[in-house]
């Protein structure tokens, strides 16, 4: 039961990231391979403060989100700027740095991590099962989606449309495409750091390997799976794509080449979905509850 748990707990942590990178990616037209960053940053800011100052766990919801906004103004005021492939290229540059940091600073335990991080405390109370943890996440998976979904259907989610479209013909009528572009942004680093709380808690010890590159494209083959521009597709694709590879643990497959599979099988799924099926498994018209 244990093990189901968890796996439930994984998939609403990045059904929340999914839903708010696919915001960047699928409604602002912006890729940005950044948010395995962000999420790390939530993750480890939470780890240092449950195990150097308080393990409360709004305080460390409200840290690790104003340390996401923090970061990501970094990358965020130089590269908005920036379109197309220059802006993912300098969000993999930032991806990139923070990684390396994660691996080489003496606070964040370098290559080996954090461990023996306590269980969060809300209100007095002691969150220590796993089913608590799940409960958690889900909640923090549903406002998500639900101000995700308040936004696409408000005003400025037709400017994120607009934007996405044809960024001369929104700047013609007068409205700033940087400050639509930075406000998503920033939306997308507080629920991806708020991510990696949970995560942390979750885990109760991190280490830098579930924040590098290989995680922001997981993310980003989320997005394109789930399809770009819709919130039902990002939860469905993170559902399917965490509990396809857990198929193979009841596989005779050999644990040497198990992670090497599922590398190719999410390329597989990436390659696919890009040549043959570019609204994925949801498109952003058929989203059922539009």
């Amino acid at each position: 039961m244990e093990y189901f748990v968890y796996i439930g707990t994984l998939i609403a942590i990045y059904a929340t990231l999914t839903i708010s990178l696919n915001l960047l990616v699928g409604y602002t037209g912006l890729i940005s391979i950044a948010q395995a960053a962000i999420y790390g940053v939530g993750a480890y800011v939470t780890a240092l403060l449950a195990l150097h100052v308080t393990n409360d766990l709004l305080v460390s919801f409200a840290l690790a989100s104003i340390a996401g906004i923090l970061v990501s103004l970094i990358v965020a005021l130089p590269s908005l700027r920036l379109k197309n492939e220059y802006f993912l290229i300098a969000t993999m540059g930032f991806q990139a740095i923070i990684f390396s940091l994660f691996m080489n600073l003496d606070i964040t335990g370098g290559a080996s991590g954090l461990y023996g991080i306590p269980h969060p405390a809300l209100f007095g109370y002691t969150i220590r099962t796993s089913f608590e943890m799940f409960l958690l996440a889900v909640t923090l998976a549903i406002i998500c989606y639900l101000l995700a979904l308040r936004i696409t259907r408000a005003p400025f989610g037709r400017l994120l449309r607009a934007v996405r479209e044809d960024q001369t013909a929104v700047a013609a009528l007068g409205k700033s495409v940087f400050r639509i572009k930075f406000s998503i942004f920033i939306f997308s680093a507080v629920f991806a750091a708020a991510a990696g709380t949970i995560y942390t808690y979750s885990l109760t010890a991190i280490d830098p390997v579930a924040f590098g590159l290989d995680e922001s494209v997981f993310i980003i083959t989320l997005v394109i799976v789930g399809g770009t521009g819709s919130l039902n597709g990002s939860v469905l694709a993170a559902a399917v794509l965490i509990l396809l590879p857990e198929a193979f643990k009841f596989i005779a497959i050999p644990d040497a080449i198990a992670p090497q599979l599922r590398q190719v099988l999410y390329g597989l799924l990436l390659v696919f979905f890009t040549r043959y099926r570019r609204q994925g498994l949801i498109g952003e018209y058929r989203d059922v509850l539009k």
